[in-house]
């Protein structure tokens, strides 16, 4: 049974038949390095040119990575190079957050990285532990855990008190829902994989892999800075 993921990546792969061209494990793992690469290689070289970054170029990222996804979701045809383009927006936006944290919060960035690659690790190895079970209801779950947590976020950014508290609650929380949403994406990947889908729809599940990562990694970034040492 397919589980519908709230991951926005994936709605475009329900409901598609088999082909003759199935997608393999393989053929997702391979682009989602791909599109790894390409972020930290985007990430590196404005890292490294500081002076190409402005404010409009990184309000600009964000809305061109933002209209990637959502096409991306809606068309297969287009995914490879949408895929590409989010990674290299994704890198731009994530290298000038991750010099700022490095500046206030010395290591955090290495730290932040193998952390990130280490939550997926473990939850490949959950996942195909099947420690917990992906079904309809773990998918509801988690859909209702994002709504509690982004209500959660907003509460702790209007109310006048209690936001030192409320922003750590909120920081672990997002944190922990953002790996557990990896249960989601690796149960789409191998109902894709199962019900021999398409090839084509690798750069989709790649991206979709993407999506996720970075949220990962931001999530860790905020909260490794909570806990870290400021610079003086």
């Amino acid at each position: 049974m397919r589980i519908h993921s709230s991951n926005p990546v994936y709605h475009s792969i329900n409901n598609t038949i088999a082909s003759d061209r199935p997608v393999t494990y393989t053929n997702v793992a391979i682009k989602t390095v791909f599109l790894v690469l390409i972020t930290l290689g985007t990430g590196c070289y404005f890292i490294a040119n500081p002076n190409l970054v402005s404010i409009p170029l990184l309000i600009g990222a964000v809305i061109v990575g933002f209209i990637a996804v959502i096409i991306g979701t809606r068309s297969v045809r287009f995914a490879p190079y949408l895929s590409v383009l989010y990674a290299a927006c994704e890198g731009l936006i994530l290298g000038i957050v991750s010099v700022a944290y490095e500046t206030l919060y010395e290591g955090i960035v290495p730290t932040a990285l193998i952390t990130t690659v280490v939550v997926l690790l473990v939850m490949m190895l959950l996942y195909s532990m099947n420690i917990i079970k992906v079904n309809v209801r773990f998918a509801s779950f988690m859909v209702v855990a994002l709504i509690t947590v982004i209500m959660m976020s907003v509460l702790g950014m209007i109310l006048p008190f209690g936001g030192g508290t409320l922003y750590i609650i909120v920081s672990i929380l997002s944190a922990l829902l953002s790996a557990f949403y990896l249960f989601l994406d690796f149960e789409n990947i191998k109902a894709c994989v199962i019900g021999q889908v398409d090839v084509s729809y690798s750069w989709v599940l790649a991206l979709g892999m993407m999506v996720s990562l970075v949220w990962i990694y931001v999530e860790i970034l905020r909260l490794l800075a909570f806990f870290g040492n400021h610079r003086n």
